[in-house]
């Protein structure tokens, strides 16, 4: 729906742009006056640049990205699920994406953050999985019994918390929900998730990914952990590396839209936490134009996002990947100047206002591709303070017990095992259950272990940038009085 087409072929950058949820300009786009619908938009926008046009609007537009909740194994309990109208109308905002020429974009920007609005450049994001044989002396492999003992995972399973009434939310390419269930110890708690479907990439089923892809191995990790957490997968990320990425636009039109249905009506459904995985972040900065329009702005819409989730009582838990850009053994990937300490957790990965998860091999040692903090600066609390990232160290590079074919690697493997670890805290029953989501993460920074004190449960309470506070600590964590 193009408002001006450009004559003289600019480089054009797309920029998503939060908008009021406003009633009219709903109602315009269920109508077909598509001319009272692009005037309605252009009333809510700064002057638009020459050679500018409205690409879309995602939250509302058939035929761009349509998120829809699809719950093959759920008794709705006599709920009647709202109207897609009535979805609509609980946006917190409408996300739109304009495209401007790359000359004006960081201008344009401005205007729009002067005229009080949320904006930001659209980011390709990818998968943090990575295997590198023979970087990382000494190559040892651990079980996935030997990387659950590090974390002593066996306390959950004493206490009987596994889980029970949350919510996990695998944010990913998706996962083969039969896989997980053949490889899963005990029955799976799948629910369903919400069906994706882009204009260029078709239609992705929840539950109905690759049976090895990349969001398996991590919904394995986390419910492996939390078996009896009720599982959603959001199959936002195409599965192929050769497709066109998921961006920091859309990740946000999703997040937006789940939210409302939560509000409105999930939570009625299925009470309790809700836990979301994020085993995806940036490689490399060229990509992003201006450098730094999102991973270091934090008036980004992503970013303002994950921040104004965190402090408006809503108490989801948010779990990254810190990154596979650690200096000894970088993903081929990364950007030359996104590698190493300080510059290789990025964007909403190095967020204030979300757990971030290195990782240690199944023995306890740092793994020389995870990514080193210290954060971005520019997104810290408060600005320009030191980003102490990686939060915590979950475990990867391991293997199955009885298949050592399936590899758990990347920082979204540790990813994967962090989500499923919080999920089981805040089991039914669990003294973490309601505890608030910055006081968790601060909790679980205070109860992790150091390498050298993998024999204990004291800590030295210090952050260095490999590993944060040290190795996550199930055990700790709940012997330990939270300080709220």
């Amino acid at each position: 729906m193009a408002m001006e087409n450009p004559t003289d072929r600019q480089p054009q950058i797309e920029i998503a742009v939060d908008l009021p949820n406003i009633p009219a300009i709903r109602e315009a786009a269920r109508s077909d006056d598509r001319k009272n619908f692009l005037s309605l938009l252009q009333r809510q926008l700064p002057e638009l640049p020459n050679g500018s046009q409205i690409m879309e609007m995602p939250s509302l537009e058939p035929g761009s990205l349509q998120i829809e909740a699809r719950l093959v194994h759920a008794d709705l309990r006599g709920f009647e699920r709202p109207s897609e109208e009535d979805i609509q109308a609980e946006l917190r905002s409408l996300i739109a994406v304009v495209s401007v020429p790359a000359a004006s974009a960081e201008q344009y920007i401005g205007a729009m953050r002067k005229a009080g609005l949320s904006a930001g450049t659209q980011t390709y994001l990818a998968p943090f999985d990575y295997w590198v044989p023979g970087l990382d002396r000494p190559s040892l492999f651990g079980s996935r019994r030997a990387a659950e003992a590090l974390v002593r995972a066996g306390t959950l399973r004493e206490h009987d918390f596994l889980g029970q009434e949350t919510n996990l939310v695998i944010l990913d390419e998706g996962f083969n929900a039969g896989e997980l269930g053949l490889r899963s110890r005990s029955p799976l708690a799948f629910v369903g998730g919400w069906s994706v479907t882009t204009p260029k990439g078709g239609s992705r089923t929840p539950g109905a990914a690759a049976r090895g892809g990349h969001g398996t191995m991590v919904a394995l990790n986390a419910v492996s952990l939390a078996p009896k957490a009720r599982l959603f997968d959001l199959p936002l990320r195409p599965g192929r590396i050769v497709d066109i990425g998921m961006t920091t636009g859309e990740v946000a039109v999703a997040l937006n839209r789940i939210e409302a249905e939560i509000r409105l009506w999930l939570r009625r459904v299925f009470p309790g936490p809700w836990i979301f995985c994020h085993p995806w972040g940036i490689y490399d900065r060229r990509i992003e134009f201006p450098r730094g329009s999102y991973t270091t702005d934090r008036q980004h819409i992503l970013n303002r996002w994950f921040r104004h989730n965190d402090t408006d009582g809503s108490g989801h838990d948010q779990i990254f990947a810190a990154g596979n850009g650690g200096q000894f053994a970088p993903h081929p990937r990364c950007g030359p100047r996104d590698i190493g300490p300080g510059h290789s957790i990025l964007g909403a990965n190095s967020s204030p206002h979300v757990l971030t998860v290195g990782a240690v091999r199944a023995d306890g040692m740092w793994i020389g591709y995870s990514s080193q903090g210290p954060g971005q600066p520019e997104l810290s609390e408060p600005p320009g303070s030191l980003g102490e990232k990686p939060d915590i160290c979950a475990v990867s590079h391991f293997s199955e017990g009885q298949d050592c074919a399936w590899l758990s690697t990347g920082t979204s493997a540790a990813c994967g095992m962090a989500a499923g670890a919080v999920a089981a805290l805040r089991s039914e029953g669990s003294p973490l259950r309601s505890l608030p989501s910055p006081s968790l993460r601060s909790h679980l920074r205070q109860t992790a272990r150091k390498h050298h004190q993998s024999a204990s449960l004291q800590t030295d309470q210090t952050y260095d940038n490999r590993c944060g506070y040290g190795v996550l600590c199930l055990e700790g964590a709940l012997k330990t009085t939270p300080k709220v």
